[in-house]
């Protein structure tokens, strides 16, 4: 089953390392989208780079619109949702504008901080650009009780597939909604359905509006879904949707794609009626 561009982790990095998605729409070919037949729906994917402080300018590419054509034209002749088509021109975007390749401000900052707060707020960052063992030899290195490092050292584990370790280490980490949500992540990679479903329910039922909940709205639909009730995933990933639109988050825009790429029509996105896929 395809789920877009993303479904391919280096598509995701490059996205959290250099990008804001701005637009998403649905292009495909293989069925009726919006009661239009393949290919004549809108089709574009708009990313552009984040504006920080005293770094470079924002830059935009677009994905979808050929020699200035749209719709059709554009449906017929790319692959906007594809992963390989993604990684392909974020890749060559970015060989055209090397000045975009650096260390964004923060990171930069703290390169040869050597307090321990620094340290672990370095190794985070670097675990958002999925540079798992930089931020492991970091975290290992760094002073103190392992207490304070044990839910960025479980989030690198669980990006190398050490799981267990993972687990592991999380065991040490102070209790809160970041812990759990890690929890639940682990679970989830792990296949363990009972428990990532009893620790996003319990997550999300206190705490529906934290800055991780979009992403427990989108496993607990992935975990509905792989259990065959794609109903339930349709309801639990427009609430998340609802909650935490896809201008601000990415995983309301993972779940928003995923509908795309499930045939399920834009108004069934937005609505709560008669579910149609």
């Amino acid at each position: 089953m395809r789920t877009g561009p993303f479904s391919d982790p280096i598509v995701v990095t490059l996205i959290n390392r250099y990008f804001v998605p701005v637009h998403l729409n649905n292009i495909d070919g293989s069925g009726i989208r919006y009661n239009m037949p393949p290919g004549h729906e809108d089709a574009y994917f708009i990313l552009e780079t984040p504006e920080t402080a005293d770094g470079p300018e924002v830059e935009s590419i677009t994905y979808g619109w050929n020699d200035g054509h749209d719709g059709p034209v554009a449906a017929e002749s790319t692959h906007v949702l594809e992963p390989w088509f993604m990684k392909q021109e974020m890749l060559k975007f970015l060989g055209r504008h090397s000045h975009l390749d650096q260390d964004w401000p923060e990171l930069a900052r703290l390169k040869d901080a050597t307090d321990p707060a620094s340290r672990l707020r370095r190794a985070e960052l670097l675990l958002d650009e999925g540079a798992a063992d930089q931020a492991l030899a970091l975290l290992d290195a760094t002073p103190g009780p392992l207490t304070h490092t044990a839910r960025a050292r479980a989030r690198a584990l669980r990006q190398q597939k050490r799981l267990d370790e993972a687990a592991g280490a999380l065991s040490s980490a102070p209790a809160g909604p970041t812990t759990k949500i890690e929890e639940a992540r682990i679970a989830f990679e792990r296949g363990d359905a009972r428990l990532a479903e009893e620790v996003l329910n319990a997550f999300l039922a206190r705490h529906p509006d934290h800055i991780d909940a979009a992403e427990a709205y989108y496993l607990r639909g992935w975990l509905h879904f792989r259990a065959g009730d794609d109903d339930a995933a349709l309801e639990v990933w427009r609430e998340g949707i609802a909650r935490h639109p896809v201008t601000k988050s990415l995983f309301s825009q993972k779940a928003h794609l995923t509908l795309i790429r499930q045939n399920w029509s834009i108004d069934t996105v937005a609505r709560s009626d008669t579910d149609t896929h």
